[in-house]
Protein backbone atom coordinates (compact mmCIF):
# COMPACT_ATOMS: atom_id res chain seq x y z
CA UNK A 1 0.00 0.00 0.00
CA UNK A 2 1.44 3.37 -0.85
CA UNK A 3 1.28 6.97 1.14
CA UNK A 4 -1.64 7.98 1.89
CA UNK A 5 -0.66 11.50 3.19
CA UNK A 6 1.63 13.35 1.28
CA UNK A 7 5.57 13.04 2.59
CA UNK A 8 7.16 16.22 4.34
CA UNK A 9 10.60 17.29 3.38
CA UNK A 10 13.03 19.25 5.68
CA UNK A 11 13.99 22.42 4.53
CA UNK A 12 17.17 22.56 2.66
CA UNK A 13 20.46 22.70 5.51
CA UNK A 14 21.14 25.72 5.16
CA UNK A 15 17.61 27.22 5.58
CA UNK A 16 17.90 24.98 9.27
CA UNK A 17 21.29 26.77 10.09
CA UNK A 18 19.50 29.98 9.61
CA UNK A 19 16.65 29.10 11.93
CA UNK A 20 18.91 27.78 14.55
CA UNK A 21 20.94 30.73 14.63
CA UNK A 22 18.32 32.82 15.26
CA UNK A 23 16.91 30.46 17.86
CA UNK A 24 20.25 30.60 19.57
CA UNK A 25 20.40 34.23 19.64
CA UNK A 26 16.90 34.70 21.20
CA UNK A 27 18.47 32.14 23.58
CA UNK A 28 21.58 33.58 25.18
CA UNK A 29 20.19 37.46 24.62
CA UNK A 30 16.69 37.05 26.08
CA UNK A 31 15.71 33.93 27.70
CA UNK A 32 19.23 33.41 29.62
CA UNK A 33 19.78 36.20 31.06
CA UNK A 34 15.36 36.18 32.51
CA UNK A 35 16.26 32.60 33.71
CA UNK A 36 19.19 33.54 35.60
CA UNK A 37 16.98 36.69 37.27
CA UNK A 38 14.95 33.48 38.55
CA UNK A 39 17.33 31.05 39.48
CA UNK A 40 20.79 32.19 42.08
CA UNK A 41 22.05 29.02 41.98
CA UNK A 42 22.67 29.39 37.91
CA UNK A 43 24.25 32.88 38.85
CA UNK A 44 26.80 31.80 41.46
CA UNK A 45 27.36 28.58 39.36
CA UNK A 46 28.52 31.45 36.36
CA UNK A 47 30.96 33.49 39.39
CA UNK A 48 32.36 30.29 40.35
CA UNK A 49 33.93 29.52 37.49
CA UNK A 50 37.15 28.68 36.85
CA UNK A 51 40.05 27.52 34.28
CA UNK A 52 41.92 24.67 35.59
CA UNK A 53 44.99 24.42 34.19
CA UNK A 54 47.65 21.36 33.57
CA UNK A 55 45.86 19.50 37.13
CA UNK A 56 48.16 17.35 39.16
CA UNK A 57 47.91 13.94 39.70
CA UNK A 58 45.72 13.52 43.61
CA UNK A 59 45.75 9.79 43.69
CA UNK A 60 48.15 7.38 42.38
CA UNK A 61 47.59 3.54 43.05
CA UNK A 62 50.76 0.64 42.76
CA UNK A 63 48.85 -1.90 41.48
CA UNK A 64 49.28 -5.26 38.97
CA UNK A 65 48.31 -7.07 36.72
CA UNK A 66 47.34 -10.16 38.88
CA UNK A 67 45.89 -7.65 41.53
CA UNK A 68 42.32 -8.94 42.38
CA UNK A 69 41.53 -4.88 42.99
CA UNK A 70 39.47 -3.90 40.19
CA UNK A 71 39.17 -0.72 41.47
CA UNK A 72 37.18 1.46 38.97
CA UNK A 73 34.28 3.25 38.41
CA UNK A 74 30.89 1.29 37.32
CA UNK A 75 30.16 2.17 33.18
CA UNK A 76 27.13 2.55 31.30
CA UNK A 77 26.78 3.30 27.31
CA UNK A 78 23.42 5.45 26.65
CA UNK A 79 22.73 5.83 23.03
CA UNK A 80 21.20 8.99 24.23
CA UNK A 81 22.23 12.51 24.24
CA UNK A 82 24.81 13.73 27.07
CA UNK A 83 21.98 15.66 28.59
CA UNK A 84 19.33 12.60 28.72
CA UNK A 85 21.90 10.73 30.43
CA UNK A 86 22.58 13.40 32.87
CA UNK A 87 19.42 13.52 33.73
CA UNK A 88 18.64 9.61 33.86
CA UNK A 89 21.71 9.72 36.76
CA UNK A 90 19.83 12.14 38.66
CA UNK A 91 16.89 11.19 38.94
CA UNK A 92 18.32 7.79 40.26
CA UNK A 93 19.65 9.96 42.42
CA UNK A 94 16.74 11.12 43.63
CA UNK A 95 15.04 7.75 44.09
CA UNK A 96 18.11 6.78 45.82
CA UNK A 97 17.58 6.07 50.33
CA UNK A 98 16.59 8.77 51.79
CA UNK A 99 19.52 10.13 54.13
CA UNK A 100 22.58 9.21 51.54
CA UNK A 101 24.79 11.38 49.90
CA UNK A 102 24.12 13.42 47.13
CA UNK A 103 25.78 12.55 44.31
CA UNK A 104 27.81 15.52 42.40
CA UNK A 105 27.06 14.80 38.61
CA UNK A 106 28.71 16.02 35.94
CA UNK A 107 28.95 16.29 32.05
CA UNK A 108 31.79 16.71 29.69
CA UNK A 109 31.84 19.18 26.83
CA UNK A 110 33.47 18.28 23.92
CA UNK A 111 34.17 21.92 23.41
CA UNK A 112 35.70 24.41 20.84
CA UNK A 113 39.49 25.36 21.79
CA UNK A 114 39.30 28.70 20.22
CA UNK A 115 35.54 30.19 20.95
CA UNK A 116 33.14 29.70 23.36
CA UNK A 117 30.40 27.51 22.53
CA UNK A 118 32.07 26.63 18.93
CA UNK A 119 29.60 27.82 16.35
CA UNK A 120 26.14 28.41 18.48
CA UNK A 121 25.92 31.53 17.54
CA UNK A 122 26.29 30.84 14.25
CA UNK A 123 23.45 27.91 13.78
CA UNK A 124 25.62 25.03 14.18
CA UNK A 125 24.46 21.69 15.66
CA UNK A 126 26.93 19.50 17.17
CA UNK A 127 27.97 18.49 21.51
CA UNK A 128 28.50 21.79 22.41
CA UNK A 129 25.91 23.98 20.58
CA UNK A 130 23.13 21.79 21.89
CA UNK A 131 24.19 22.45 25.64
CA UNK A 132 24.45 25.94 25.17
CA UNK A 133 20.58 25.89 23.41
CA UNK A 134 19.70 23.89 26.70
CA UNK A 135 21.21 25.06 29.61
CA UNK A 136 22.98 28.44 31.30
CA UNK A 137 26.43 27.05 30.04
CA UNK A 138 27.36 29.95 27.85
CA UNK A 139 28.08 32.84 29.92
CA UNK A 140 30.07 30.71 32.06
CA UNK A 141 32.75 30.45 28.98
CA UNK A 142 34.56 33.49 29.56
CA UNK A 143 36.85 35.02 26.50
CA UNK A 144 39.71 35.34 28.48
CA UNK A 145 39.51 31.55 29.20
CA UNK A 146 40.68 30.81 25.00
CA UNK A 147 42.12 29.84 23.49
CA UNK A 148 41.64 26.45 25.90
CA UNK A 149 45.09 25.31 26.72
CA UNK A 150 46.17 22.21 25.82
CA UNK A 151 46.05 19.91 29.36
CA UNK A 152 43.20 22.22 30.69
CA UNK A 153 39.48 22.78 31.09
CA UNK A 154 36.73 25.02 32.56
CA UNK A 155 34.70 23.86 35.45
CA UNK A 156 31.12 25.66 35.57
CA UNK A 157 29.01 24.27 38.55
CA UNK A 158 25.30 24.25 38.94
CA UNK A 159 24.68 24.93 34.81
CA UNK A 160 20.85 24.92 34.74
CA UNK A 161 19.55 22.67 32.02
CA UNK A 162 15.83 24.39 31.19
CA UNK A 163 15.15 22.54 27.92
CA UNK A 164 15.03 18.97 26.09
CA UNK A 165 16.73 17.86 23.32
CA UNK A 166 15.15 19.09 19.54
CA UNK A 167 12.15 21.20 21.98
CA UNK A 168 11.87 24.60 21.49
CA UNK A 169 9.88 24.73 25.07
CA UNK A 170 11.21 26.05 28.28
CA UNK A 171 10.69 23.07 31.23
CA UNK A 172 8.32 23.46 33.62
CA UNK A 173 10.35 25.15 36.79
CA UNK A 174 9.77 21.32 38.69
CA UNK A 175 11.32 19.71 35.78
CA UNK A 176 14.66 21.85 35.33
CA UNK A 177 18.06 20.48 36.90
CA UNK A 178 21.19 21.36 37.61
CA UNK A 179 24.74 19.88 36.34
CA UNK A 180 28.07 20.61 37.13
CA UNK A 181 30.16 21.15 33.47
CA UNK A 182 33.59 20.22 32.14
CA UNK A 183 34.47 22.09 28.58
CA UNK A 184 37.64 20.74 27.72
CA UNK A 185 39.11 20.34 23.75
CA UNK A 186 39.88 17.29 21.92
CA UNK A 187 42.67 16.80 19.27
CA UNK A 188 41.85 18.46 15.85
CA UNK A 189 42.27 16.66 12.59
CA UNK A 190 45.03 14.34 13.51
CA UNK A 191 46.90 12.09 10.78
CA UNK A 192 45.06 8.67 10.53
CA UNK A 193 45.76 5.58 8.80
CA UNK A 194 44.32 2.21 8.58
CA UNK A 195 45.26 -0.32 10.82
CA UNK A 196 45.73 -3.92 9.98
CA UNK A 197 41.69 -4.91 11.31
CA UNK A 198 41.01 -2.24 8.54
CA UNK A 199 40.27 0.65 11.59
CA UNK A 200 41.54 3.87 11.50
CA UNK A 201 43.95 4.88 13.88
CA UNK A 202 46.42 7.61 14.44
CA UNK A 203 49.26 7.82 12.56
CA UNK A 204 51.34 9.26 15.38
CA UNK A 205 52.28 8.23 18.84
CA UNK A 206 51.99 11.33 19.76
CA UNK A 207 48.51 11.69 18.76
CA UNK A 208 47.92 9.31 20.95
CA UNK A 209 49.68 10.06 23.93
CA UNK A 210 48.14 13.27 23.88
CA UNK A 211 44.53 12.16 24.07
CA UNK A 212 45.54 10.48 27.00
CA UNK A 213 46.55 12.91 28.55
CA UNK A 214 43.90 14.91 27.88
CA UNK A 215 41.75 12.32 29.65
CA UNK A 216 43.22 12.22 32.30
CA UNK A 217 43.10 16.44 32.57
CA UNK A 218 39.48 15.27 32.67
CA UNK A 219 39.07 13.18 35.14
CA UNK A 220 41.79 15.01 37.28
CA UNK A 221 39.24 17.70 37.71
CA UNK A 222 36.97 15.45 38.28
CA UNK A 223 38.59 14.25 41.08
CA UNK A 224 39.88 17.90 41.94
CA UNK A 225 36.16 18.94 42.68
CA UNK A 226 34.76 15.61 43.86
CA UNK A 227 32.45 14.56 41.05
CA UNK A 228 30.73 10.98 41.58
CA UNK A 229 28.91 10.71 38.73
CA UNK A 230 30.18 11.68 35.11
CA UNK A 231 28.68 11.81 31.48
CA UNK A 232 31.47 11.11 28.75
CA UNK A 233 31.13 10.24 24.94
CA UNK A 234 32.73 9.56 21.88
CA UNK A 235 35.23 13.05 22.11
CA UNK A 236 36.60 14.05 19.18
CA UNK A 237 34.92 11.44 16.79
CA UNK A 238 32.74 14.41 14.68
CA UNK A 239 34.09 16.64 12.69
CA UNK A 240 37.83 16.32 14.10
CA UNK A 241 38.16 13.48 12.91
CA UNK A 242 39.37 11.38 16.13
CA UNK A 243 39.35 7.65 15.47
CA UNK A 244 36.72 5.97 17.50
CA UNK A 245 38.16 2.37 17.99
CA UNK A 246 41.38 4.84 19.56
CA UNK A 247 39.21 7.00 21.39
CA UNK A 248 37.45 4.84 23.02
CA UNK A 249 40.13 2.48 23.83
CA UNK A 250 41.73 5.17 25.26
CA UNK A 251 38.89 5.99 27.72
CA UNK A 252 39.29 1.83 28.65
CA UNK A 253 42.92 2.71 29.79
CA UNK A 254 42.17 5.74 31.64
CA UNK A 255 38.90 4.75 33.50
CA UNK A 256 40.94 1.35 34.25
CA UNK A 257 44.73 1.39 34.56
CA UNK A 258 45.09 -1.61 36.25
CA UNK A 259 44.41 -3.58 32.68
CA UNK A 260 46.92 -1.21 31.01
CA UNK A 261 50.21 -3.14 33.36
CA UNK A 262 52.32 -5.51 31.09
CA UNK A 263 54.08 -8.04 32.91
CA UNK A 264 54.39 -9.17 36.27
CA UNK A 265 55.87 -5.47 37.79
CA UNK A 266 54.15 -3.22 39.76
CA UNK A 267 53.44 0.14 38.77
CA UNK A 268 51.65 3.10 40.24
CA UNK A 269 48.76 4.30 38.45
CA UNK A 270 46.84 6.87 38.65
CA UNK A 271 43.19 6.33 39.67
CA UNK A 272 39.57 7.75 40.17
CA UNK A 273 38.60 7.03 43.60
CA UNK A 274 35.40 9.68 43.68
CA UNK A 275 34.08 8.78 40.24
CA UNK A 276 31.61 5.78 41.33
CA UNK A 277 30.10 6.28 37.38
CA UNK A 278 30.73 6.60 34.25
CA UNK A 279 28.15 7.22 31.92
CA UNK A 280 28.92 7.20 28.13
CA UNK A 281 26.31 9.19 26.11
CA UNK A 282 26.78 8.29 22.24
CA UNK A 283 23.94 8.93 20.15
CA UNK A 284 25.53 7.20 17.21
CA UNK A 285 24.31 4.11 16.63
CA UNK A 286 27.93 3.05 14.67
CA UNK A 287 30.16 4.68 17.48
CA UNK A 288 28.40 3.21 20.48
CA UNK A 289 29.15 -0.35 19.29
CA UNK A 290 33.00 0.66 19.07
CA UNK A 291 33.05 1.62 22.64
CA UNK A 292 30.76 -1.59 23.46
CA UNK A 293 34.06 -3.63 21.29
CA UNK A 294 36.70 -1.68 23.39
CA UNK A 295 35.62 -2.35 27.20
CA UNK A 296 34.14 -5.83 26.42
CA UNK A 297 31.72 -7.46 29.17
CA UNK A 298 32.61 -4.27 31.61
CA UNK A 299 30.15 -1.61 29.88
CA UNK A 300 26.83 -1.80 31.09
CA UNK A 301 24.89 -0.82 27.76
CA UNK A 302 21.48 0.64 27.74
CA UNK A 303 19.07 1.57 24.74
CA UNK A 304 17.93 5.02 23.79
CA UNK A 305 16.21 6.79 27.02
Amino acid sequence: MGRTEPSVGQPPASFRRVARAKRAKATINQLIPSLLSTHPRARQGIEQTELIVEPQPLQTTEISPTSSDDAGPRLTLHVADTLTAARSLIADDASSEKGAKKSRVAILNMASPLSPGGGFLNGASSQEESLCMRTTLLPSLKDHFYRLPELGAVYTPDVLVFRNEGSDDVLAKADRYFVDCISAAMLRGPETERKDKGWAGYANEKDRELVLQKMRTVMRVCQLKGVTHIVLGAWGCGAYGNPVNEVASAWRKVLFPKKDVKGNKKKRKEMWPSVKEVVFAIKDVGMADAFNIAFGSGLDCKKKI
